[in-house]
């Protein structure tokens, strides 16, 4: 019946009717909609061939419109086709064609939208514009029409099966953090200019003898390596952009150091340099002022390119020391600079870099974080042409070398390379001349020398009286700045270890003295703002460990106290630099304990070398200490320089989190490595899984006996999914061997018999029992749990009696007939106390177990890796 030609039905119940058949239509036909909209976005276009072809559309009787729907005017229709698939006999719908009949019988009025119509309109536009990105991906995938390339592009589509997901998550898993190796033949790079140095006429006129003069008397400039320029005696004669010489101008610096009168024409020159001066000689204006003219004779940098001048610094306060001198110089010259380190939001970094700059002062950890970022895209080194590396030793200390040389094998070869530093040992000479080309090597006052304008101070003194000498040296120390009327005196306290920073810190605030630490424990922000705050006079004692020893710049500070001794005399010589910078004089006092003799002939070579006073008391101790080394008491101090790098602390730090997961029951498989690195984890990582998956404890007693036996049977056959990774696998074939371990009746009674449970626990009928093989452990492992005493120890925790049965068998052979691997025998009256010994067993093989994978590890070569034995 028609509503509209029904005078009787009211409008009420016409708009009721219509309702409860659009409701009706949804909960039957909008699931089925649902779905096949679905299957069209996952699958393609169900109206499509596979030859491309549109199907026709076949329109059932149901589906023509009736004369009221003709009457009341055209029908919209919509840009998509979407047929929803005929269920249990209901009327099939082509929704560009019509809609329902029941829809159709519905009196819409212009002012009243149906929001069914509504909802359909807009899942079909919505339909349009996926199919529209789709296309798009397509186009990208260059015309393949493969699932598998459809698939990699979208990686949802990768997650809706098992194995997908589980393959995803072990190629990221298996990703590290390394850049990959570039073949440098198969890139053109640009070419660049290198030498842009003119001798001017003053000097060209210069004999050989005024030059060995003038370079005497410049602090005895020593320059080896052939070809090397004049030094310069003015700004002017160093060939530097206009610019820069207002701003030189403006900062006051009359005249170059002697530093910078001779490597800053040697780096115009395009020579490789290795700088070695004094601290507070003017190290960074001297690679960064030839470094602004290198940057300004080759095109600017563009968005996504790479930087022009890489500058590595081993902290980040001196590469943001650096970087802040980067920015006054290359601002009137518009060259831009970015500045990368740990412990600072990386999104800004990166932001900076997309921007492009042309200077990137950066640490290495951080630099490689940047380079491998996003798959290479958001940085390269495509452009680096001068490449610099401040406190160059300390570059190619322990920890830095692995990834300093990372970066280095990825810069063009035929780069220019500048070395600076305070200290040079003569070890690091060899390795870093590695990447240096015909370098000319100049040192300003000789290496590892403390600077004349510091007066050095050292007191041997016992380890209990050393804070009541520093609360004197303080107290005498302020009171002449206040009758010498110092504005804002300075001092830097340096002790060996971050937890004697913060307790010396709070001992002194005790005592009135308003001061703060700085270490590497705190966060980077914190860091910035104590060294902000202290720059400012807002506290007046700074506390610090080794990590503000290089580059950092205080105006000021007048004194610096090295509250534990430096445990080598290029550290000594870098905490004792932080004063008497660019010829201002300075104060270092030093205290060293009795027990600390071993780096008193640091101290001695130190004091010597810089013609300094050393006292006698010093000079004894460290006669002492000769004597002890050649009559072979003592071993002489370490150089300070040496180690195998991060990678081998990382290595380190997985085994022991490896560890602990093994000691709480989770066992990860990790990738990577070479085969003979895979085969040596495994087998660590098979001991581990034995520990984190011990035996079960059974009773005596044939039917909990039954009981456990169809549990294992259950467990074990529940334990085999398809499509797991491999680690799943070795942990099911474990718990299986592992909990099926106990022999037969025949095994049992051949098996030769231990004395009375009885009489060794003394605590009644055994009720309890438990095996723990030990056959494939190291010999370490298995001495630590089958000694006397051990075993004594852990029957009187547990009350549980151990023996060790079996025989020990060399991997690789096997035992034959009733013979058994050598195992211990856990049995006792309650399951408890069988519990207690087993879980004590575990924890001492855990122990002995990365014990002795880390005395291999250290013991195995520059491979840093570790062997089982």
């Amino acid at each position: 019946m028609n509503l509209d030609t029904n005078p009787i039905i009211s409008d009420p119940v016409r708009q009721r009717q219509r309702r409860e058949r659009a409701a009706k239509w949804r909960v039957d036909k909008l699931p089925t909609l649902r779905q096949s909209l679905q299957k069209r976005l996952n699958h393609g276009h169900p109206d499509h061939g596979s030859d491309g072809a549109k199907r026709p559309a076949t329109a059932s009787p149901s589906t023509t419109a009736s004369p009221r729907a003709v009457a009341s005017g055209p029908t919209p229709t919509t840009t998509t086709d979407l047929i929803a698939p005929n269920h249990g006999g209901g009327d099939a719908m082509t929704v560009d064609a019509a809609p329902p009949a029941s829809v159709m019988d519905m009196d819409v009025d212009a002012a009243d939208v149906d929001p069914l119509d509504q909802f359909m309109v807009d899942v079909t536009t919505q339909v349009a514009k996926i199919h529209a990105a789709d296309l798009q991906r397509l186009t990208e995938l260059k015309g393949t029409n493969s699932v598998e390339a459809l698939n990699a592009a979208d990686d949802g589509d990768a997650a809706d099966a098992e194995h997908d997901i589980l393959a995803l998550a072990a190629k990221k898993l298996g990703k590290k953090k390394d850049i990959a190796a570039v073949d440098h033949k198969s890139i053109a790079y640009e070419p660049f200019r290198k030498n842009f140095y003119i001798e001017p006429p003053e000097l060209a006129a210069l004999t050989v003898d005024e030059v060995k003069d003038m370079r005497a008397e410049l602090d005895g400039i020593k320059v080896a390596g052939k070809e090397c320029p004049k030094p310069a005696m003015k700004w002017t004669h160093c060939g530097l952009p206009a610019a820069c010489y207002k701003v030189i101008k403006d900062q006051c610096f009359t005249a170059p150091t002697p530093i910078q009168a001779q490597a800053i024409p040697a780096i115009m020159a395009g020579r490789d340099v290795i700088g070695v001066a004094k601290t507070g000689s003017g190290k960074t204006l001297a690679f960064l002022l030839p470094l602004l003219r290198h940057i300004k004779d080759q095109r600017e940098v563009q968005t996504g390119e790479g930087p022009i001048a890489l500058i590595m610094t081993p902290t980040r306060e001196l590469a943001m020391q650096i970087h802040k001198e980067a920015k006054l110089f290359g601002k009137p010259l518009n060259i831009r600079s970015a500045c990368c380190y740990g412990g600072s939001p990386i999104s800004d970094q990166i932001a900076d870099l997309k921007r492009g700059a042309e200077i990137v002062v950066c640490t290495p950890g951080r630099m490689i974080d940047l380079l491998c970022a996003n798959a290479g895209r958001v940085t390269n080194l495509l452009r680096v042409t001068y490449l610099v590396l401040d406190e160059a030793d300390r570059m190619f200390d322990m920890g830095f070398e692995p990834q300093v040389m990372k970066i280095v094998n990825n810069v063009r070869p035929d780069r220019q390379t500048v070395l600076f530093s305070a200290t040079f040992p003569r070890a690091m000479e060899s390795l870093a001349r590695k990447i240096l080309k015909r370098p000319l090597e100049i040192t300003v006052g000789g290496k590892s020398v403390v600077a004349t304008d510091v007066t050095q101070v050292v007191e041997v003194i016992k380890d209990a009286d050393k804070f009541l000498r520093l609360l004197e040296v303080l107290g005498k120390w302020f009171a002449e700045a206040a009758e010498t009327d110092i504005a804002e005196p300075r001092v830097l306290i340096f002790v060996d270890r971050q937890e004697a920073a913060d307790q010396l810190m709070n001992t002194l605030l005790k005592r009135g003295y308003v001061c703060n630490a700085l270490h590497g424990g705190k966060d980077q922000a914190d860091r910035d703002s104590t060294i902000a705050d202290f720059k400012a006079g807002v506290f007046p004692i700074l506390i610090a460990t080794s990590v503000a020893a290089r580059g950092l710049d205080v105006k000021g500070l007048n004194l610096v106290i090295n509250f534990d001794c430096p445990n080598h005399k290029e550290d000594y010589v870098h905490r004792v630099g932080r004063t008497g910078r660019a010829g201002n004089k300075g104060t270092a006092v030093t205290f060293i304990t009795p027990e600390q003799e071993r780096y008193a002939g640091d101290l001695v070579y130190a004091l010597t070398a810089s013609n300094g006073t050393v006292p006698p008391d010093l000079q004894a101790m460290a006669d002492g200490f000769k004597e002890k080394v050649k009559a072979g008491q003592a071993q002489r101090a370490s150089s300070g320089f040496g180690g195998k790098g991060l990678e081998k602390l990382d290595k380190e730090r997985d085994l022991i989190k490896q560890a602990q997961k093994a000691s709480h029951g989770i066992v990860d498989e990790e990738a990577g490595g070479s085969d003979n690195d895979e085969e040596k984890d495994e087998k660590v990582a098979g001991l581990l899984e034995k520990i984190a998956l011990p035996p079960t404890i059974k009773k005596n007693a044939p039917v909990a006996a039954g009981a456990a036996s169809t549990t294992l049977a259950a467990t074990s056959t529940e334990a085999k999914p398809a499509g797991v990774a491999r680690a799943l696998d070795v942990l099911n074939q474990l718990n299986q061997q592992l909990r099926s371990a106990a022999p037969s009746a025949p095994a049992a009674a051949s098996t030769p018999a231990a004395p009375s449970t009885e009489t060794r626990a003394g605590r009644g009928v055994v009720n309890f029992t438990c095996e723990f093989e030990i056959n494939d452990f190291p010999q370490r492992a298995r001495w630590k749990v089958t000694n006397k005493d051990q075993i004594n120890q852990i029957s009187d925790l547990s009350g549980a009696a151990i023996t060790t049965r079996g025989e020990f068998f060399p991997e690789g052979k096997q035992p034959k007939g009733a013979e058994r691997k050598l195992y211990l025998f856990i049995e006792g009256e309650t399951e408890l106390a069988v519990d207690r010994a087993k879980n004590e067993i575990r924890r001492i093989l855990l122990e002995a177990v990365v014990a002795t994978a880390e005395i291999d590890a250290k013991s195995s070569g520059t491979t840093g890796r570790y062997s089982v034995v």
